[in-house]
């Protein structure tokens, strides 16, 4: 057997000889894992064969990701209840396209189909052929145009054989959409690894189970010693881990969610617990844990739940050090550090360090000041009525994550605030129901819109907007200026200098981002990056312009008495008195200083902005600039 296992690679075949000499199969053997009815061979189980991050474990077409981008024919057929006629085909209502239009035309007059009435009454072979083509063009030899109809689909495949081209490119991304993997049906896994099973379920489907469930169906393997725990130590020690890590999400109130569930679909508070019990689950020690306003989004009874969550680190033997503007972080705090006593310029100075008790008393402290009641903010004194038969938007039947048939409206012309504890839904019915659900509706491209028995609006919508938190800009070469559309207002109070002038200067000498007037050594941005292989990459100013990105002869014109780069380094605030005269440039600078960012520089890089400041600044694209009609 064992030389039969090593000429066979390790299977074998064994016969039984009959009394006439035949030899009949008794059985298939291997060293390794095969099917007996088919005979397919399986690899050995590995932690890689189970991960859709590895290239042994991914699903060969999604590559992992559980979706694929393809053409969304729901996309390009919005609106089954138009006819053929009236543009049922949306994608071939443009000029460009429109001879496609033309070329459906003919052949639906061939196959007797019509065209003036609704799509969706047509037969559901009418429809195939409209959208298919005929069966088996371009794969039969002779099936082609202009003898046979391509079809929708025909259309878009011969458009992907020339996305060489950028307009086609630019016009194919209007009817692609994320859908899910035809062949591993979003389970990110290869076929092999879904026929392993523990307790008669696959790993995708393990992860489809909330925390709170699948930690009940792991605990009760434990009752019994180690009965039904895996033997080797390695294997004892992941599941313990697995527990453990389980807990601290069952500890921290996300037993909710499921395992699966992608990161980008939490919210704000969700992610943030999420990271901490990831932290909690290392046990590490006298570790510096920094974090930068944990609370927000966070509702008050998730907060009792973070602080504990701090404090288990502290008591651990590690140092928790937190940005915050929570009441109840700051008075949970054991040392409190306040630095102030303005924004911008007129900040960056210790103003307290000390105890709780000490900062309530402190007259240098306006924190403590609040704390203490000896300041305070006061209510709005009045708010606009919502009567019941105030016009509204009416959402019916709402189901995404954990919203499951929501019907509701919401007052329009109105200040309408979503509460809610943290992972209730909050973000997911703002995002998911209202914003991509309206863009559903109107047939635009909405990545992942909640399935919605009925949208309605007692009054006409015009735009729809998103301003979240993320941020504006990846480079360093936009700035508050730049966004607010002031700066090439300012390169011309430069150029119109006597000194630009006498020196042949124009507008666009005074750009930092094109132009002969920068910088060459930097192009313009003020530093240089310098690549530390193994670490974090450190910028070190410009050595020819130290940092004010422009060349000597542009630094040398000056308005005002100050030079480009002077402008670039003064605050919204200063230089809303600054130009004052100009009221052009003071209108689109305003903006900035009213939601609240008159601290940042002119020529703040926009990446190193903050998500509210981030938040607050795409704001100002849209005061004034919108009807009252827009949500």
């Amino acid at each position: 057997a064992e030389t039969a296992l090593h000429f066979g690679q390790g299977e074998v075949f064994l016969f039984r000889e009959t009394a006439d000499g035949r030899y009949t199969e008794i059985g298939h053997y291997s060293r390794g894992l095969h099917s007996p009815k088919t005979g397919r061979t399986f690899r050995a189980a590995s932690p890689a064969l189970f991960s859709f991050n590895s290239p042994l474990g991914a699903c060969p077409r999604c590559r992992g990701f559980g979706r694929i981008v393809e053409i969304d024919y729901r996309l390009a057929m919005p609106d089954h209840s138009l006819s053929i006629d009236a543009g049922v085909i949306k994608c071939w209502e443009s000029e460009i396209y429109g001879d496609s239009k033309k070329d459906l035309l003919v052949f639906t007059r061939k196959k007797k189909i019509p065209t003036h009435v609704p799509f969706a009454s047509l037969t559901p072979a009418q429809q195939r052929y409209v959208i298919d083509g005929e069966p088996g063009y371009g794969e039969e030899t002779g099936k082609r145009w202009p003898r046979y109809w391509y079809g929708l689909k025909g259309f878009f495949r011969w458009l992907e054989k020339n996305t060489y081209k950028m307009h086609v490119r630019v016009f194919l991304s209007r009817y692609r959409a994320y859908n899910p993997c035809p062949d591993c049906r979003g389970q990110r896994l290869q076929p092999e690894a879904l026929c392993w099973r523990w307790r008669g379920r696959t790993l995708p489907e393990l992860y489809q189970l909330p925390v709170s469930e699948f930690l009940a169906l792991l605990a009760t393997a434990t009752p019994a010693g180690r009965a039904a725990a895996p033997a080797d130590r390695t294997a004892t020690l992941a599941y313990d881990a697995i527990l453990t890590r389980l807990r601290y999400l069952q500890q921290v109130g996300l037993g909710y969610l499921t395992l699966d569930r992608p990161s980008r679909t939490l919210s704000g508070g969700e992610v943030e617990r999420v990271n901490l019990t990831s932290c909690l689950g290392t046990s590490l020690i006298d570790t510096l844990f920094v974090l930068d306003e944990p609370s927000v989004g966070l509702h008050p009874r998730d907060l009792d739940r973070l602080i504990a969550i701090l404090r288990s680190l502290t008591d651990a033997g590690n140092t928790v050090v937190v940005v915050e503007h929570d009441e109840s972080m700051i008075r949970a705090a054991d040392h409190l550090l306040e630095i102030g006593p303005a924004p911008g310029a007129g900040g960056g100075r210790l103003v307290f360090a000390g105890t709780l008790p000490e900062m309530l008393a402190s007259p240098a402290s306006l924190t403590g000041a609040y704390l203490a009641g000896r300041e305070s903010i006061a209510p709005p004194a009045t708010r606009r009525p919502v009567p019941a038969d105030h016009p509204s938007l009416h959402i019916l039947g709402a189901s995404k994550h954990n919203l499951d048939r929501a019907s509701f409206r919401i007052p329009l012309r109105r200040f309408v605030g979503l509460s809610g504890v943290s992972g209730s839904g909050k973000s997911t019915l703002l995002d998911h129901v209202i914003y991509q659900g309206l863009l559903a509706q109107r047939h635009q491209f909405a990545e992942d819109p909640a399935a919605i028995e009925n949208i309605t609006s007692d009054l006409e919508l015009g735009e729809i907007v998103l301003v979240d938190q993320s941020p504006i800009s990846r480079t360093p070469r936009s700035n508050p200026a730049l966004f607010a559309e002031a700066w090439e207002l300012i390169r011309e109070l430069y150029a119109a200098t006597p000194a630009a002038q006498a020196a042949g200067f124009s507008a666009s000498s005074f750009s930092f981002n094109s132009g002969e007037g920068r910088c060459d050594h930097c192009q313009g941005l003020g530093y240089e990056r310098v690549e530390m292989q193994f670490l974090s990459d450190v910028f070190v100013p410009c050595p020819v312009c130290e940092g004010r990105r422009f060349r000597p002869e542009v630094l040398a014109i000056q308005w005002n008495g100050r030079s480009v780069a002077d402008l670039l380094a003064t605050t919204v605030a200063d230089a809303l008195a600054l130009f004052a005269a100009h009221p052009p440039i003071r209108s689109r600078l305003a903006g900035l200083e009213a939601v609240g960012l008159g601290y940042l520089t002119l020529g703040q890089p926009l990446n190193t902005l903050s998500g509210g400041e981030s938040q607050r600044l795409k704001l100002i694209r849209y005061l004034g600039a919108f009807a009252i009609s827009d949500l």
